[in-house]
């Protein structure tokens, strides 16, 4: 069964759905979990519905998710590299064994050279958000490596409010605001 996180806490009434049933409403999907002994949490797109995470569930990562990590990053993540990630492996930039979670914002691409150079030297990366890494190398100096595309959330940007214009302004037009046709 899945079910949306805010409904089972009461604060949402989005259905859940039973596998190999359908649908089911916001109540009926509470009280089915409300007998689960156990819960797998998986963090997905607000708009796309990829897996994003599946946090210390499990190390294997989802295809889904690889998918996702194949569009932001398309070639190694190293500094000065561009290997396909076809031929990349998918590193947890914390690793797994030091509680690295298995996510978007710790999982890149690196080609099996770039791989060892990370894990057997002093190279570390930080995820800085939307894709963007910071590698610091054993010297101290920081690269940053910036995502082939950029995969925002869906929630949008607030934009400010247009000011409104005086009547003396609409009179005479500003050129910046109202430029000439071409």
């Amino acid at each position: 069964m899945t079910v949306p996180v805010l409904t089972l806490m009461g604060l949402g009434e989005e259905p859940g759905f039973l596998e190999g049933y359908g649908p089911i409403d916001p109540d009926t999907a509470r009280q089915i979990a409300a007998g689960a002994p156990s819960f797998t949490r998986i963090l997905v797109h607000p708009e796309t519905g990829a897996v994003l995470s599946v946090g210390r569930n499990r190390y294997a990562v989802p295809e889904d998710l690889k998918r996702f990590l194949r569009v932001r990053d398309k070639t190694c993540r190293f500094p000065g590299c561009n290997r396909s990630a076809a031929h990349c492996d998918l590193d947890h930039s914390l690793d797994w064994q030091f509680d690295g979670l298995t996510a978007h914002d710790n999982l890149a691409h690196l080609c099996p050279a770039c791989h060892a150079l990370k894990s057997e030297t002093g190279w570390r990366v930080l995820h800085l958000g939307d894709g963007t890494l910071e590698w610091t190398s054993p010297t101290g100096r920081t690269f940053v490596s910036e995502p082939a595309t950029v995969i925002r959330s869906a929630s949008p940007v607030p934009r400010p409010a247009p000011e409104p214009r005086t009547p003396a302004a609409e009179s005479e037009p500003d050129p910046e605001l109202d430029p000439a046709p071409y």
